[in-house]
């Protein structure tokens, strides 16, 4: 038993999203009306642009568009607001330095600290969900939002950092493109899928497999920049590698972690769990720290380290805390 809620679901992607919305009614209400105060816009302009979402969203996975609206049914809710949720990132369309990531190469091992809203720590929840033909996918995701940060059966993990550009984000929104990623099996094929909606993102996406391959995606409005890993670890944060649309002193919290992981990975054989844990709960730059306190902020009431995330490709399991991994204790799931 795990102190952070999991959900098991199975079936199509409408049986799927039903069951997603009916047993998570409440939270869903509470994670939208969250959203709600800091889109601070009004209610007619967000349902606008979720229009637009529903009908890019449509276009390019209309399985995913199937769930989502199954999700508004069985949470008893317009679509229109399940859309917005899961287009939340490209509505508040502003960077708030969330999020450390890594992978250890050798060790086929990937890591997150989600970094956000202190809001959300409460509403945090785990799925397990099993595709009809067996496929199946953990992650760690906020209600009502149908993909974000986890692995699947077939040994691929995936992650995510966002970032900042001048470009208008009207594509497929990037939870949407996490889950589709999850859906995959190799990463040739999650390549495949991000080429076919590559546009309209301010995001990096790390995936990884269990044989120690990777590939980071770093969207920057209409271009995208593919990476190929070659360090034996690789980490990122919120400011592009491959180009540079943002100050650095505007991003000064994202270039720090940067430095620190960088500086710790070059001391990990990046073969161990533990090692991952000592990079991802690192607070020796105690200003601008890897792992994050809860702080006062610009968009909402305070942002920190929400959880900590480590997977093990190979063994197919996720270690994860509920809440700062500095006060609360891994905890193990697996597939």
């Amino acid at each position: 038993m795990t102190n952070f809620p999991l959900i098991e679901l199975s079936g199509t992607p409408q049986e799927i999203g039903f069951a997603h919305g009916k047993l998570l009614k409440g939270r869903i209400k509470k994670t939208l009306a969250f959203y709600k105060t800091i889109f601070k816009k009004e209610d007619k302009i967000i349902l606008q642009q979720a229009a637009h979402f529903q009908k890019v969203i449509i276009k390019t996975f209309p399985q995913y568009a199937e769930e989502i609206e199954a999700i508004a049914e069985g949470a008893e809710l317009d679509p229109l607001w399940i859309y917005a949720l899961n287009a939340r990132t490209e509505i508040l369309s502003f960077g708030t330095q969330e999020c450390t990531v890594a992978y250890f190469k050798e060790g086929a091992i990937l890591g997150e600290n989600w970094d956000w809203a202190e809001s959300l720590e409460s509403l945090a929840i785990l799925f397990k969900i099993k595709r009809l033909d067996g496929h199946t996918i953990l992650m760690m995701t906020e209600p009502g939002i149908i993909g974000k940060i986890g692995l699947n059966s077939a040994g691929i993990g995936v992650t995510l950092n966002l970032l900042e550009c001048p470009a208008k984000l009207d594509g497929v929104p990037i939870h949407v493109l996490l889950r589709a990623i999850l859906d995959c099996s190799s990463l040739s094929e999650a390549q495949s899928v991000i080429l076919c909606a590559p546009d309209g993102k301010a995001s990096n996406v790390l995936i990884a497999d269990a044989s120690g391959n990777s590939l980071d995606i770093e969207f920057a409005g209409k271009d995208l920049f593919m990476l190929n890993p070659q360090e034996s670890i690789f980490v990122h944060t919120n400011h592009y590698l491959s180009t540079s649309f943002s100050k650095k002193e505007n991003l000064a919290s994202s270039h720090a972690r940067y430095d620190r992981a960088l500086a710790l990975s070059k001391k990990l054989s990046g073969k161990k769990i533990a090692e991952m844990k000592q990079l991802l709960l690192d607070q020796e730059n105690q200003e601008l720290p890897i792992c994050r306190p809860y702080l006062p902020s610009l968009y909402t009431t305070s942002i920190g380290t929400i959880c900590s995330m480590i997977m093990d490709l190979r063994k197919k399991e996720l270690q994860i805390t509920k809440g700062s991994p500095l006060k609360h204790k891994f905890e193990k799931i697996s597939l």
